[in-house]
């Protein structure tokens, strides 16, 4: 096994314990264990559990824009027509068995100190989502892309929240709705 199949597999393993314990519930021991690997290999490859999770949280920000991205690649549209598309890639990803939401906004709540590192990441990460967002709204031509973006984010997270709470109970096509309702108003259609 190389040195980057252990890596690997160590967040691998991780990411599992993060998604399905929490953060805070998943100790470097469970991890280790789990993962079979000596206290001294996994922090040779992440020298502090931060590290680790900041490894995860960046490993599932990269995926989940990538898929954003590779889902708008499929169907080429006009620019307001992606914002549309968007909102159903982020129900689809909402619906998946496997979402908790996005990894960065609960790091956030698991590590409220706005000084912590996890903490800190987790913003950079939630403002590069509102980034990629605002420069479709912009490309659609919206008159306050940033606004638009934001209150994006607030429907599907909330809807999060609520499919979390409340499965199979209708938020997140009501959050794709009034996605759409706000895109379309917004750009008078």
């Amino acid at each position: 096994m190389t040195l980057e199949d252990i890596r690997t597999k160590i967040l691998n393993v991780a990411s599992n314990l993060f998604e399905s314990r929490g953060i805070h519930a998943s100790g470097v021991d469970t991890i280790i264990a789990e993962a079979g690997v000596a206290k001294a290999t996994l922090y040779k490859h992440f020298p502090s559990k931060d590290l680790l999770v900041i490894a995860f949280l960046k490993r599932n920000a990269d995926s989940f824009i990538d898929r954003l991205s590779q889902g708008l690649k499929e169907k080429p549209a006009e620019p307001a027509d992606k914002l549309v598309q968007l909102c159903s890639l982020l129900e689809q990803h909402i619906l998946t068995q496997r979402s908790k939401g996005l990894p960065f906004h609960l790091a956030s709540v698991e590590f409220p100190d706005p000084k912590h590192p996890v903490h800190q990441y987790s913003v950079r990460l939630s403002n590069e989502l509102q980034a990629y967002i605002v420069d479709l709204a912009k490309e659609a031509g919206m008159v306050e892309p940033e606004s638009i973006s934001q209150q994006i984010i607030m429907l599907f997270e909330g809807a999060s929240l609520v499919e979390r709470l409340s499965p199979g109970r209708g938020a997140t096509a009501r959050a794709k709705q009034a996605a759409i309702l706000l895109i379309r108003s917004s750009l008078g259609r």
